[in-house]
C-alpha cells in the first residue's frame, strides 16, 4: 500500500487565495485517526478525517535546508495519550479547515499503564509552489524538543552562558552541572606511550622497530618532531612490514632517533583509564574468552551458595565458612541467608542465622519423598542406631547315649572279716557236744588279679546352652578420615 500525504480541495484553494492576496496561512492544528478500523487513501474531497482520535496544536513548522518549498509539520502526541491505531493523519489552518491529509503505516499508539514512557512525534511532509504562502511557526509555549533533535542540533556550548572566543566547556568536577570554561592551554591530556631509541648509522634510512610500530607512530630526530609524509625531512611506512620505516633522508652517524606510540596525535585507540579500575572495558564478555576466565555469574554456576565442600585443612578457604553450626549475620551473609534461609537454626531470630553443624558428622541424601529414609525435613538430624536384628546359635544333639568308666586295678588281694558269734545248739559239721566258739577270725579266699566294672546310666537326648559375649564400641560407623566441612558463602 503506498502511503502519501496531498492536499485538499480547501487546501489548493486556500494556497492560491495567499499567493494572490500576500496573506500567509497560518498551520495550528494536527490530527490523527485510526481510520475507523480500516487502512485509509486519502482523497482531495476530504473535509476531515474518516475518525479521528487525537488532536493537539502544532509543535512547529519548518522548511527543508535543501528545499525551500518542501515543509514539514510536526505533532507530539504525549504518552498519556493512546490505546488506539494510527492510520491518517491531517493538518489544519486558523479557520479549523482541512489544509492537508495522508495514510500512515498501522501503528499502535500505547499508552503509559501500557509501558509507553515516551511522547510519540508525527510529521506530515507537504510542498507548496510558492515558500512564502505558508507561516514558520514555532510557539514557545507549546513546542516540544524530541530528544534526536536535541541530540543533533544542542550542545553543552550553546546552553551554558559563559565562556570567550577559543575557550573550551570542561569539567570542574565529577558532580553533575558543575562546568567551567577554560583555555586550550589550561587543559592537560595524559597519554600512555611506548617508546624506544635509537642510534643512527651513517647513511641509514630505513629503521627496524623493536617495540613499537608504524601505526600511531610519532618519530623524534633529537628531540625534534618529524612529520610523516614524503618529503626529505618526513617519514614513511613500509607498505608491507609494520615495524619498518623509512626516513625522507639520512643523518648523521650518531643522531639520536625515538619512536613513540600512543601519542595524541596518532590512530591508537584510546587506552583504559586506571581510576575506572577495568570499567571501561569496551566488551568485557570478550575480554573475558580472550583471558580464559570466568565471569561472576558464570562461577557462582560452579560453586553456588550454600554447596558443602570437604576441605583437607583446619580452616575454611576464601569465599566459604566453617559448617560449624555457628550464628552469623544476615546482612553480611545475604546471598547465603537467600538460600538456605533458617533451616539450620534462626540464630537470635532478627539478625543472625545458624550455618549447618556437619562437625564429627556423617552426610546422609534427604529423602525428598523417596520412602526410604521417609518422615524427614531437610537438615534434620539422626541419632545413631542399628537394623533390628538377632543372633542365632545351636549346639549339635548327641543323641541317646552311655559314658563309660573304669576303676584302678587292685592287683591280687586277700579280704579278712570276722565271723558273728554262736552260742549253743548243735550245728551241722561239728562234732556232738561241742561248743560254738565265742569268735572265729581268719583269711577268706584269694579273689584273684581282677576289676571292677563302673556303670554310668544314659543321661539321654539334650542340649547345652551357649552364652555370646557382646563386642565393639560406643557406636557403628564405617571406616572413615576427618576433613573439614565448609559452607559456600
Amino acid at each position: 500500500m503506498a502511503f502519501k500525504t496531498i492536499h485538499t480541495q480547501y487546501g489548493l484553494i486556500a494556497m492560491a487565495r495567499a499567493e494572490a492576496s500576500s496573506t500567509p496561512i497560518n498551520l495550528i492544528h494536527m490530527a490523527v485517526g485510526d481510520g475507523n478500523g480500516s487502512p485509509t487513501t486519502p482523497d482531495w474531497m476530504q473535509t476531515g478525517l474518516i475518525r479521528e482520535r487525537y488532536r493537539n496544536t502544532v509543535n512547529r513548522v519548518y522548511q527543508s535546508p535543501n528545499d525551500p518549498t518542501h515543509f514539514t509539520v510536526e505533532l507530539v502526541i504525549p504518552a498519556s495519550a493512546g490505546g488506539w491505531v494510527m492510520r491518517e493523519i491531517g493538518v489544519f489552518d486558523a479557520s479549523g479547515s482541512l489544509f492537508a491529509v495522508g495514510n500512515l503505516p498501522e501503528t499502535y499508539k500505547p499508552t503509559a499503564t501500557e509501558g509507553a514512557f515516551a511522547d510519540a512525534v508525527v510529521r506530515l511532509e507537504f510542498v507548496v509552489s510558492n515558500a512564502s504562502v505558508v507561516t514558520l511557526m514555532v510557539d514557545p509555549n507549546v513546542a516540544v524538543a524530541s530528544q534526536a533533535w536535541v541530540i543533533n542540533n544542542m550542545t553543552a556550548a550553546q546552553v551554558i552562558p559563559g565562556g570567550t572566543v577559543g575557550q573550551l566547556l570542561g569539567k570542574a568536577s565529577n558532580a553533575d552541572g558543575d562546568f567551567k570554561w577554560e583555555s586550550p592551554s589550561a587543559i592537560n591530556v595524559t597519554v600512555d606511550t611506548v617508546a624506544e631509541k635509537q642510534i643512527l648509522a651513517q647513511d641509514q634510512t630505513v629503521v627496524d622497530l623493536s617495540i613499537t610500530t608504524t601505526y600511531g607512530l610519532a618519530v623524534y630526530i633529537e628531540g625534534l618532531r618529524i612529520d610523516i609524509g614524503t618529503s626529505a625531512i618526513e617519514w614513511t611506512a613500509d607498505q608491507d612490514i609494520p615495524t619498518r620505516l623509512h626516513l625522507g633522508q639520512s643523518y648523521a652517524a650518531g643522531t639520536r632517533i625515538t619512536l613513540v606510540n600512543n601519542e595524541p596525535a596518532g590512530s591508537a585507540p584510546a587506552p583504559l583509564e586506571r581510576s575506572q579500575n577495568l570499567a571501561d572495558v569496551f566488551d568485557k564478555a570478550k575480554a573475558r574468552d580472550n583471558l580464559e576466565i570466568f565471569s561472576k555469574s558464570e562461577t557462582r554456576q560452579m560453586a553456588p551458595v550454600g554447596i558443602i565442600g570437604h576441605f583437607a585443612r583446619s580452616n575454611a578457604p576464601a569465599g566459604w565458612l566453617k559448617a560449624n553450626g555457628a550464628a552469623i549475620s544476615r546482612s553480611v551473609y545475604a546471598e547465603l541467608y537467600a538460600a538456605v534461609g533458617t533451616t539450620y537454626g534462626g540464630g537470635d531470630g532478627f539478625t543472625t542465622f545458624n550455618v549447618p553443624d556437619l562437625r564429627g558428622e556423617f552426610v546422609r541424601g534427604w529423602d525428598d519423598g523417596r520412602g526410604v529414609d521417609g518422615g524427614r525435613e531437610l537438615g534434620s538430624s539422626q541419632l545413631g542406631s542399628n537394623q533390628s536384628h538377632s543372633h542365632g546359635a545351636t549346639a549339635a544333639d548327641a543323641g541317646n547315649h552311655t559314658h563309660t568308666g573304669s576303676t584302678n586295678n587292685a592287683g591280687t588281694h586277700t579280704h579278712s572279716g570276722t565271723l558273728a558269734t554262736a552260742y549253743g545248739g548243735n550245728q551241722t559239721g561239728f562234732e556232738e557236744g561241742r561248743g560254738w566258739p565265742d569268735w572265729i577270725t581268719g583269711n577268706m579266699g584269694s579273689a584273684g588279679d581282677h576289676n571292677h566294672t563302673l556303670a554310668i546310666e544314659a543321661a539321654g537326648s539334650h542340649n547345652h546352652a551357649i552364652t555370646i559375649n557382646t563386642s565393639g564400641g560406643t557406636e557403628a560407623r564405617p571406616r572413615n578420615i576427618a576433613l573439614l566441612a565448609c559452607i559456600k558463602f
